[in-house]
């Protein structure tokens, strides 16, 4: 039942931008100079945004009526960890994650910790993230590129780590290589080669833009994120006037010195953790989680786990055993019908038959990550309902 299908790596760009404000710790009435501490939540009720604060609790208000001072002052003194170890694939973990981040930002903490090993995967699914990132505007989202089984963040897994306010690299770990591909069941390949010149560019093009907004909004080289994913585009370092700056060479002006060459043509730019600190695209090397915690000041916030994107690859697992009891269970009876049996159990075994079909259905519908053709199934069971009715008709009729 699975439907074998190519899947482009791709969907149009669109940054969610931050509100006009971002609420952070201290809010400061600008006409009566009433001054309230706590945090911000993405809620709002008639146009005011929710914010639990400690003078009043729960309270709504305007944005463009308060000043606002990130000072922690009223935030929960803990860290909250998510964990982004495998590839970007599942819509069901992407959902998870999404409403894992938006959850956590609402929480209050000091920072939501995202910790990244993955090869990437579906830009689509990674895009999906950064926007819930992005719209976490009240509550920091930190990288930590911790290395382990994939060596980094590739890929899309790049595009999610720039999304972040921060980045820290452990010191054996890599970010970039990140072109677009398709995948089928012919393997991966080549936007270009798979839809030829013209439309691989714009596609490319599409996603080269994207990651150079991503790092751009957070004060990174775009540049070199466009590098990571056109092995044609070369990146420099110049000096100009005390200045530096990544341009391509032939933008090159008489009176800029060239620092260093960060990514020449033929191939796509990868970074190692120090390369990706010296030129900006990463904050710091650190090689635990608590290292990084002292470098943020939070080393005695409490660590709270959510391992919601976890749970629901699991759910996953149990949803494709369900599957495939339900396909066995199938075949069992098209092959009790094809046997001729009596009417009363031939009637029980086409009930069954449906009441198999319609669940399966609802399996399909509720996770798309099953890849099951659903009007194959409604067609079988459109089938089965017209068999059974027949057969309860020429029941009727021999009574």
């Amino acid at each position: 039942m699975k439907k074998l299908q190519t899947m482009i790596f791709t969907v149009s760009v669109v940054l969610l931008a931050f509100s006009s404000v971002c609420f952070a710790d201290t809010f400061t009435n600008r006409q009566t100079k009433e001054v309230l501490h706590g945090y911000a939540t993405s809620q709002t009720e008639g146009g005011k945004t929710i914010v639990h604060t400690q003078e009043k609790g729960k309270v709504l208000l305007n944005p463009a009526e308060w000043d606002v001072v990130a000072d922690r002052l009223g935030r929960n003194n803990e860290v909250i960890v998510l964990t982004l170890d495998d590839q970007i694939a599942l819509e069901i973990e992407t959902r998870a994650m999404e409403q894992a981040i938006v959850k956590a930002s609402d929480d209050g903490p000091l920072y939501i910790l995202l910790e990244i090993d993955t090869p990437g995967g579906r830009t689509d699914l990674a895009q999906r993230i950064c926007a819930a990132i992005i719209e976490a505007g009240n509550c920091q989202v930190i990288a930590f590129i911790k290395g382990g089984k994939y060596g980094g963040a590739i890929s899309a897994g790049a595009a999610v780590a720039l999304a972040c306010d921060k980045v820290y690299m452990a010191d054996n770990t890599v970010i970039g290589a990140a072109t677009m591909i398709t995948v089928s069941n012919t393997g991966p390949k080549d936007l270009k080669e798979t839809y030829g010149e013209a439309v691989g560019e714009k596609f490319s093009s599409i996603w080269r833009a994207y990651l150079a907004s991503l790092a751009e909004q957070n004060g990174r080289p775009g540049l070199l994120a466009r590098a990571m994913v056109d092995k044609d585009i070369e990146a420099i370092e110049v000096a100009e006037a005390e200045k530096r700056l990544f341009i391509e060479p032939v933008n090159k002006r008489p009176n800029q010195r060239i620092v260093h060459t960060w990514s020449e043509k033929g191939s796509l730019l990868t970074l190692t953790a120090a390369e990706a600190v010296k030129c900006e695209i990463a904050d710091k090397i650190v090689n635990s989680r608590q290292e990084l915690l002292r470098d943020l000041g939070a080393e005695g916030a409490e660590i709270v786990i959510n391992d919601d994107i976890q749970k629901a690859g699991k759910e996953l697992k149990r949803a494709k055993l369900r599957v495939g009891k339900l396909s066995k269970s199938l075949d069992l009876k098209i092959k009790q019908i094809g046997y001729a049996p009596p009417m009363p159990k031939a009637l029980k075994i086409l009930r069954n038959a449906k009441s198999d079909y319609k669940t399966l259905i609802t399996l399909a519908k509720r996770y798309p990550d099953l890849y099951i053709n659903i009007q194959f199934l409604e067609e079988q069971l459109n089938s089965v309902e017209a068999v059974y009715q027949e057969a309860k008709m020429q029941r009727k009729m021999r009574k």
